[in-house]
């Protein structure tokens, strides 16, 4: 979903208007809601130091992430002719690094380098909230967690405008407090449920098949049917219907395995930080061409693009991403 979300720009830059697909970015949605029922699951029963969890995110998260934002800077600067939406500001590379929310000096957006990483920056704010909660009592953890994580959304509604300190300081503040952290605890009650109930297997394959496809058709369409209403019903609630269904099909052993959705699914967090590189290549290289953008033409474009997403995505989970969690786990310390 987030691939074909960006696909859209490049459409626009062949010269086509394509029709709404904001809703396409609900795959960070489904993200969140992942992420925070992964963290729970993983953890909630054991125990774990918030150090050797928050060194465990940074080896998973880091590296490939440095990686992909030292090629941005590096094209900024020996070739920027070669980038659509970029522009070299220190400071903005800096925050970049740092997974600190920054404004984009070009879009304005609170984008860092790379720019699908906005959503990292949430995910390390989540990650340090959460490693705080591994020092209360497992039976106070997640009562707290509804605490923190509702009252962050609260006190962004109570100051909408921001605290006056500044465009930055405001712009950043609206960014922690936005009704996206909620999304994490959702998938924290979801891991709850998991480890606690019998509730996922209640539900079963065959009406977990029918949430996780509601939520599947919800997702792309809810946002752009209701923009005015919160995220969390217009993305959240979708998200979370289609992580419990599929996660119910999993319970219950209805899930096959084959070897390509494996691949896929391992190789995701390659395929989120390179695609927008393949996607903004490959279109560059059609219009330098002057290939087809006729409406075939165009079609063969997008399956090609997506389809180089997927290998190259592929290519550095085998070659890039594995190896370099290898290495940094031998020398965790």
């Amino acid at each position: 979903m987030v691939v074909l979300f960006h696909l859209k720009p490049q459409l626009e830059h062949l010269g086509y208007t394509v029709g709404p697909g904001a809703g396409l970015s609900g795959g960070v949605d489904a993200f969140f809601v992942i992420s925070g029922l992964i963290m729970w699951i993983t953890t909630c029963d054991r125990a774990v130091s918030p150090l050797k969890f928050l060194n465990h995110r940074l080896v998973r998260i880091v590296p490939l992430y440095w990686i992909t934002t030292t090629i941005m800077v590096a094209a900024m600067v020996v070739a920027p002719s070669v980038l659509q939406t970029a522009r070299f500001d220190l400071n903005h590379i800096i925050a970049s690094y740092t997974f600190i929310a920054w404004p984009h000096p070009t879009s304005g957006f609170m984008q860092p380098v790379v720019f699908p990483g906005w959503t990292l920056n949430y995910e390390m704010f989540f990650y340090l909230i959460f490693s705080v909660l591994l020092l209360v009592r497992r039976s106070y953890r997640l009562v707290i967690a509804a605490v923190v994580f509702t009252a962050l959304p609260l006190i962004g509604a109570m100051f909408q405008n921001g605290l006056g300190h500044g465009a930055l300081l405001d712009s950043q503040f609206k960014f922690y407090t936005s009704v996206n952290m909620l999304e994490f605890f959702v998938g924290m009650l979801l891991g709850e449920v998991f480890n606690r109930t019998r509730g996922l297997q209640a539900i079963g394959s065959r009406f977990g098949l029918l949430f996780a496809l509601i939520g599947l058709v919800l997702l792309p369409i809810t946002a752009d049917l209701f923009p005015d209403i919160p995220s969390i019903f217009s993305r959240g609630v979708p998200a979370l219907l289609l992580v419990t269904g599929a996660l119910a099909c999993d319970v219950v052993g209805s899930v096959p395995r084959h070897w390509l959705p494996l691949l896929v699914g391992n190789a995701s967090y390659s395929l989120y930080l390179m695609h927008p590189f393949v996607l903004s290549a490959t279109s560059q290289l059609w219009r330098k061409l002057h290939l087809t953008t006729s409406v075939p033409g165009l079609w063969v474009f997008s399956i090609l693009s997506v389809g180089l997403c997927l290998v190259v995505a592929a290519l550095s989970f085998w070659l890039v991403e594995t190896p370099l969690i290898a290495f940094f786990r031998k020398r965790r310390r």
